[in-house]
């Protein structure tokens, strides 16, 4: 495996750009993952593709209407197919407008009924806006039961979904879909197979930023021994 390469591609590109260091901007945002592990990677009320008892989570927080979204299917797909060990937890957050609140109220509707990810697959599979007119005929079109939909849809329940999702990623600073968390990483838009792939491997090989910090201190990295002295990462 690439260690330093898959690495430094993620420093590089998906690390916010602010002053200091990208190690230790790498650092900190862990920390803040690390306060919410349980509303990202344990929520009973998400849904889940891939493999439910994996060792490694990646969160994605996504919109219908986001055509980057659309793109990024098929990479995550094919991260699942690569790799058996991995757990999707997938978040609907609309942000971009109300169709995209509608459509996640459908998505979400036709969890109910068993068939989340059948649905989600059809919607971001659709090119352009799903309307709410077009979003009805795929739900029927895969067998879902319409009268029971559009009742779920008016839920209290499934707005609270909503809203929870929300919360958590404007507590996470999640201002563009999609955005994904992998252990205590956060990578920001579609970023591409490779990338969510290397992601991966550096999940299987560090468990946390601190251990990839505290190698490279070791090798010799001065950004991240000074990193290391100031946050204590012995």
């Amino acid at each position: 495996m690439k260690k330093l390469l898959s690495i430094f591609i993620i420093l590089a590109c998906f690390v916010s750009k602010s002053e200091g260091s990208a190690i230790e901007r790498l650092y900190l945002e862990s920390r803040l993952i690390d306060k919410f592990q349980a509303e990202l990677y344990e929520n009973p009320d998400d849904f889940i593709i891939g493999n439910p008892e994996g060792d490694i989570t990646i969160v994605e927080f996504f919109d219908y209407n986001c055509g980057y979204c659309k793109r990024a299917l098929a990479d995550l797909n094919a991260v699942i197919s690569k790799n058996p060990n991995v757990r999707v937890v997938l978040k609907d957050y609309p942000i971009l407008n109300e169709n995209s609140h509608e459509l996640s109220q459908l998505s979400i509707a036709a969890g109910f009924q068993g068939k989340y990810f059948e649905y989600h697959t059809e919607l971001l599979n659709k090119p352009g806006r799903v309307t709410y007119q077009m979003a009805i005929d795929i739900a029927a079109e895969i067998g879902l039961d319409i009268e029971k939909l559009e009742q779920d849809f008016k839920s209290q329940e499934v707005n609270d979904m909503i809203a929870n999702n929300k919360v958590l990623g404007y507590s996470l600073s999640v201002s563009g879909t999609p955005s994904y968390f992998i252990r205590d990483l956060n990578m920001r838009g579609a970023v591409g197979f490779e990338a969510l792939q290397e992601a991966v491997n550096y999940a299987s090989e560090y468990e946390r930023i601190d251990n990839y910090i505290s190698q490279q201190a070791e090798s010799g990295n001065r950004e991240a021994y000074k990193v290391m002295l100031r946050y204590g990462l012995y």
